[in-house]
Formats: structure tokens, C-alpha cells, sequence
């Protein structure tokens, strides 16, 4: 390899002195004899110094990169260090070619300028570094860890490359002498520095140059992007910003960042294509110390208008990152990414601040914000898309298998509510020997403060209203409730639920579409299919309560409704046996509908199940309860409730199963109606492919004639005989 120093013309140096002009006196022989000798030595020191530092770095290199791989291997990763060639030319200049410390730097060339006094010296002291086409990636894990803090640490440790370390005298000169290592002026010719930071996104910066400082570095750059991604239940989300320059002091070895400044920063933030993006205007970051937060500002254009956004991030002594956000009317499209499914952002802003903080094993939550324009569109919500739009205010702490919260505050209109509680999956440590260690486990306390009746009707939006709409109300009304679970305890016992009112509301006008008063005269009515027939007194297939033996009613208040005669209209103990077999099961799979709530469901609701649908279903039983009276309300049920195939009220029902009128029907026939009600269609299908009692329906008719032996509607005896009374189907059900 042809080395610049190699190329160096000396001829002149020894040729002699240049002839003197015409007249000049001729030297004398030992004066020119003198002189030559000089020239000589001062020739040789000029070819000589350069060509030995030469000689020096050629017979070092790669003894320094197998060393260096030896040391820095395991920080730099990768196939360690390699150093493709390097030039010295007669300035000190050494420029090493195609170099790479693993997987985290790599260059087309690094060009040094060496002190040519310490080099003399055996030392090898950099004074100036210029990096051209660098590849450098700095990977920045979630607990601030980094590629670059840990290859900082390594440059500081002198004894890395000592002999006390090394072991080794080395080549021309060795590593015995050192190499000082103090921080030279960086400038990056070409090329840009990367930051990966895991999960979130990388940071890249052209023209950077690094200008040597107390205690570490100044960094100066020109254009910095600032690119982050997220993914959420609706796809990704992005964000891009670019910075005109910046300037940050990096301190050494620890390759922490103390002040910090970017500005003349624009971007974009973008949800997967599913809204337009939102541009972002004036963005600034910066950090007056290192102990203090990161602070970002921006306006975010809406319209003709800009919002004002501040993010600040502070971290703590182990790297965990603590953000507060603040707003005013913030657009939040771009977060449609990351909403639950259902729930879109498209109009949606937000105004005033939310906090996340690390703590122990998870994140601590606060918040204090009001959001308009949010929409929940999903069929499990409303049959409409449906508006929301109110104050949100809490404290909670996550982590990967618990939350808890001691202050959580919602305002919708008239509507406050506040709410505390925790849910945990996984039983404490002292019961988890038992086998418990996945089971749930929580309690929420939930209380509506006391607010005017008609306030709190007004706060619903219009699309969850439904057939409510145009009802009157007045008074006041107040509520307290709590749900104990606890899934490690025994079946029955894995959920409580208990609440109170506080005042009441009195109705001044029934809904026009949902007047539960109908239900207590003859009149058309829908079933659970769908389709509407004449029910009531005086149609041929009404059945009055009073002509029916006393058990067959009795079988169906056993099992559907057992503490129907004494609730009003809801029967907290059996919504959260209910809820509790679904938890359990993780899906749904029982009802907690009262026969109440039955009746005004097949009358004026769709079968569709939905928290609008639930809402609807709760307030016209509480005014069927008012306006009817128990016994209206059981007839008026038995009369329309589905019990086969296209059969619904018990008159059809006893004729099609058994050919008998109602008021004939014997206990065991009574009891398997009852056990209809549950899965009508399901039954009727296994019934009719195994012409009778088949094991599963044979278990529901033993289900139900225990209720009824435990509710008191049957005794023991009547019991017995029931447990093993003939049951003769008609001929005609058991065909298809």
C-alpha cells in the first residue's frame, strides 16, 4: 500500500544548496560541508518523523483492533472492532478507512489529527476528528439504558488498554506507553447519527459536530427528525417531527444529556390513515438543567385556529420516564390508533392535563380532563353511534396484573359520579399454595351525588334515550352501590352486590313509545321473534292466573325469578350470581333479567343485548312495577313468554307439548315448560331428536322441581311423585 509519506519528494533536500548568483563570494569548503550535513538531518527528520509515525500506526493496527475486540467486544456487539486501512500524511494526519465498532458505528473514514509531540512520545494524542459517511445506531432500552452509555463507560476506563489489564508490551512502542484518550473536537462531514429508542420510535441528526467541554461535550447538529410509532386496537399511530437545529452538553462517561435545545421544529401526527393528520406548528424542545424535565411545546393547527400543547418528561436515578401532557381543546384524531375498539376520536378534543408516573412494577395515572365530541360507535353500546362528552378526573396505579384507584370523579351533565376501587387477578401470597394464583379479585364503590330527576334524564345523550324519550320526571335522586368479587371463594359466593337510594323520581309523563300502563289491558304486543299478536283478557289464548293450578306459576317463578314477590323489579343478589358465573366462564353466559324486566323487554325492546338496551330495560321495569301489580305482571308474562318453536304464552305451549289445555298441566309438565324458558329453541331441537326426555333436558326438569321443592311450592311428597311421573309428549312436537 502506498503510503503519503512514501510519496514524499526529498530529492531537493540533498541535492545541495541552491549555486550562488554571478558576483556572490564562493562559501568556504567547511562552511558548505556544515551546511549540507544540516540539510541532511533536517531532511531525515522530515521524512523519517512522518514515515516512523507511519510505521508505528501500520504495525499497531491490527494488534490495536484485536485487542480492542478482545475488550470492547461484548459492549460493541457484533463482529468487535475493524479498522480496513489507515494513511499518515506528513501533518500528523492519520485517516483510517472503512472502520466499524461492531454493530454501533460504523464509517467510511474517520480523519485525525494526531500531536505530533506526543506521538514522538509513544503516545498517541487526538486533537481533531473528522468522520465522514458515518452509520451509527444507538439502541435506548426501555429503562434508559443504551449501546452509547455503555460504550462511554468503556472509553473511560484507562485501564481497559493498560498494561496492568492487557498483559501485553505490544508493537512500536506497545500498549505499555497508553493512549490518552481525552475527548477531541468531533465533526461529522457526512452521514447522520441515529436513536433507536425500543418500542417508540428513533431520532436522527445531520451536521453534528461534538466541541470538547468541561465534564464532557457540547453537541451541536442541523436538521434533527424526530420519528415515533405506537400501535394500538386500531392500528398505528405515528408521529414525525423535524427540528432545524439543536444543541445539547453531554456529560462523560455516564452519556447523560444535562441542557438541551431544538427548535424551528414541524410535524405531523397521523393515525393509520383512519383521519387526517394533524400538523404541528412552532415546536420547541429543551432542558435549562439536567436535573430538570424535558419540555416540549407546540401548536397544534385546527383549523383556522392552533392549540397549545406542553409535554414535559423527567426521568428518574434508574432511566424510568415520567410524562405530563397539557392541553387546551386539543384535537385528539390522531389517537384513533390507539382507542378501544368502537370508540372514535374523529371529532373528538381534549382540554387539561394527564400525568404518567413509573412506580414499582407498573405506572401511576392522573388525570384532570374534559373531553367533547367523543363517540362510541359499537352495537355492544347503542344501536346508534352515541356522543360523549364530559370532565374526567382520578388517580390510578397500574400494573401488568392489578388496578387501583382511590379518586375517580366523572361528570356527564347533571350526572357526577365518583368511584373508587381495585381489581386484582392473582390471590395473595399466602393463599396462592392453594392454587388460586389466577383467579380475580376486586372492589368498586360507586356513587351518584343527589341531582334533580329530570337534570339526570337530560344528561343521556339523545341516541341512548331510545324509547325513554318524552318521559317527565321530577324529584331528586341520589345512589350508592358496591360489587365485592372474589372468584378464589366457593361457587355462589364469588360476587356481592348491595346498593341504596337516596330521594326518588316521580314520572309526570310516560314515554310515548314505551307506556308500560298498556301492558295492563288487552292490546297488540310484540314477541321475542319479532312479530305482534293480541294478548290480554278476552283473546282466545289468554290464560288467567287464577285458573292455573297454584304450581305451575310456582315453576316458573323457581326458575326465573325466585324472590320475584319481594323484589321491585331487580334482584341485586341475582345479578351478581350472574355476574359471577360469567367472570367465571370469561364470557356470557346467564341472564340477570327479573321476570319484571322480561315482560317490558319482549314488549317493547329488540332482543339485541347492549348496554342502551339494559339501560331502557332497567327504567320501564321500575315503572311496571309501579303501574302493575305482581300478579298482573306474572300473567301478563306467562301469556307472552317464548316456550318452543314459534310458540310463545302457556295456553299454545300446553297444546302443542302435550296436547292439554293450561289448567291441566301436571306438575313434571309444568316444570318442563319452566326449564324451556332458559334455551326454548335448544331444547326443543334435542328433544325432538331424541323423541323425548333426552339426559341434558331430563336435568333442567330435575333442576326446576328442586327449585320448586326449595321455594316451598311443592312438598315432599308431590315432590317425589313429580321426580318420577310419565312425561307423554304429543305426538305432533316431536316432529320436525
Amino acid at each position: 500500500m502506498q503510503r503519503r509519506a512514501d510519496r514524499v519528494d526529498a530529492g531537493a533536500a540533498v541535492d545541495g544548496p541552491t549555486p550562488p548568483a554571478t558576483g556572490a563570494r564562493p562559501p568556504r569548503a567547511g562552511a558548505t560541508r556544515r551546511e549540507r550535513r544540516i540539510l541532511a538531518a533536517t531532511a531525515a527528520l522530515a521524512i523519517g518523523v512522518p514515515a516512523g509515525a507511519a510505521a508505528w500506526v501500520r504495525g499497531a493496527t491490527d494488534a490495536l483492533a484485536a485487542r480492542l475486540t478482545e475488550i470492547a467486544g461484548p459492549v460493541v456487539g457484533g463482529p468487535g472492532v475493524r479498522i480496513g486501512g489507515i494513511d499518515v500524511d506528513l501533518t500528523g494526519a492519520i485517516r483510517l478507512r472503512d472502520i466499524a465498532l461492531g454493530d454501533l458505528v460504523a464509517a467510511d473514514a474517520v480523519e485525525a489529527s494526531v500531536a505530533m509531540g506526543a506521538l514522538l512520545e509513544g503516545r498517541l494524542r487526538v486533537e481533531l476528528v473528522r468522520i465522514d459517511g458515518p452509520r451509527v445506531r444507538i439502541r435506548v432500552e426501555p429503562d434508559g439504558g443504551s449501546d452509547l452509555a455503555r460504550l462511554a463507560r468503556w472509553l473511560a476506563d484507562r485501564e481497559a488498554l493498560g498494561p496492568q489489564r492487557s498483559g501485553a508490551s505490544g508493537v512500536a512502542g506497545g500498549y505499555g506507553g497508553g493512549y490518552a484518550l481525552g475527548l477531541p473536537r468531533v465533526r461529522v462531514a457526512r452521514g447522520a447519527l441515529t436513536i433507536q429508542v425500543a418500542g417508540a420510535g428513533e431520532l436522527s441528526a445531520e451536521g453534528v459536530e461534538l466541541v470538547p467541554a468541561a465534564g464532557g461535550a457540547r453537541v451541536l447538529t442541523g436538521p434533527v427528525r424526530l420519528r415515533g410509532a405506537w400501535h394500538g386496537a386500531g392500528g398505528r399511530m405515528e408521529v414525525d417531527v423535524a427540528f432545524a437545529r439543536s444543541a445539547a452538553e453531554l456529560s462523560l462517561p455516564d452519556a447523560r444529556l444535562g441542557r438541551v435545545l431544538a427548535v424551528g421544529g414541524t410535524g405531523t401526527a397521523a393515525s393509520g390513515g383512519r383521519a387526517p393528520p394533524l400538523a404541528l406548528q412552532g415546536v420547541a424542545l429543551g432542558r435549562l438543567s439536567a436535573g430538570a424535565p424535558i419540555e416540549l411545546r407546540a401548536a397544534v393547527v385546527d383549523g383556522p385556529a392552533t392549540r397549545p400543547l406542553a409535554i414535559d418528561v423527567a426521568g428518574d436515578a434508574g432511566g424510568a420516564l415520567a410524562i405530563t401532557v397539557r392541553g387546551e381543546r386539543i384535537p385528539l384524531r390522531a389517537l384513533a390508533a390507539l382507542a378501544p375498539a368502537g370508540m372514535s376520536t374523529g371529532d373528538a378534543r381534549a382540554s387539561g392535563t394527564l400525568a404518567i408516573r413509573p412506580r414499582p412494577g407498573g405506572l401511576a395515572l392522573t388525570t384532570d380532563a374534559t373531553i367533547d365530541g367523543l363517540v362510541v360507535d359499537h352495537p355492544a353500546f347503542a344501536a346508534e353511534p352515541a356522543p360523549l362528552a364530559g370532565r374526567v378526573r382520578g388517580d390510578a396505579t397500574i400494573s401488568r396484573d392489578a388496578i387501583a384507584w382511590t379518586r375517580g370523579e366523572l361528570a356527564l351533565g347533571a350526572a357526577r359520579i365518583s368511584t373508587s376501587g381495585w381489581v386484582r387477578r392473582g390471590a395473595p401470597a399466602s393463599q396462592r399454595a392453594g392454587g388460586n394464583a389466577g383467579q380475580l379479585a376486586g372492589r368498586i364503590d360507586v356513587q351518584l351525588a343527589p341531582a334533580p330527576c329530570a337534570d339526570l334524564f337530560a344528561s343521556l345523550p339523545a341516541e341512548l334515550r331510545g324509547p325513554l324519550d318524552g318521559m317527565g320526571l321530577r324529584g331528586t335522586l341520589g345512589a350508592r352501590g358496591s360489587l365485592a368479587i372474589d372468584l378464589s371463594a366457593p361457587l355462589g359466593e364469588g360476587a356481592a352486590l348491595a346498593g341504596s337510594l337516596q330521594g326518588g323520581c316521580a314520572v309526570t309523563a310516560e314515554p310515548p313509545a314505551a307506556d308500560v300502563s298498556a301492558l295492563a289491558a288487552p292490546g297488540e304486543q310484540q314477541l321475542l321473534d319479532g312479530s305482534r299478536r293480541k294478548v290480554g283478557r278476552g283473546e282466545p289464548d289468554h290464560v288467567a292466573l287464577r285458573a292455573l293450578p297454584a304450581y305451575v306459576p310456582a315453576a316458573f317463578v323457581a326458575v326465573e325469578d325466585a324472590r320475584f314477590f319481594a323484589h321491585g323489579g331487580f334482584d341485586a343478589a341475582q345479578i351478581a350470581r350472574s355476574l359471577e358465573i360469567d367472570l367465571r366462564e370469561r364470557r356470557l353466559v346467564r341472564g340477570a333479567s327479573t321476570i319484571s324486566q322480561q315482560l317490558v323487554k319482549n314488549a317493547f325492546l329488540s332482543p339485541r343485548r347492549s348496554v342502551d338496551r339494559k339501560l331502557h330495560e332497567a327504567v320501564l321495569a321500575w315503572r311496571l312495577e309501579a303501574r302493575l301489580g305482581k300478579r298482573q305482571i306474572l300473567e301478563r308474562y306467562l301469556n307472552v313468554i317464548e316456550l318452543g318453536p314459534r310458540v310463545f304464552g302457556l295456553a299454545p305451549a300446553a297444546r302443542h307439548w302435550f296436547g292439554v289445555p293450561a289448567r291441566e298441566l301436571t306438575v313434571r309438565q309444568a316444570a318442563f315448560l319452566a326449564a324451556l324458558t332458559a334455551q326454548p329453541a335448544h331444547l326443543s331441537r334435542r328433544v325432538r331428536r331424541a323423541g323425548g326426555l333426552d339426559p341434558e333436558s331430563a336435568e333442567r326438569v330435575e333442576l326446576v322441581l328442586h327449585a320448586m321443592r326449595a321455594s316451598g311450592a311443592l312438598s315432599a311428597r308431590a315432590y317425589e311423585r313429580a321426580r318420577t311421573a310419565p312425561l307423554r309428549f304429543a305426538p305432533s312436537a316431536l316432529r320436525e
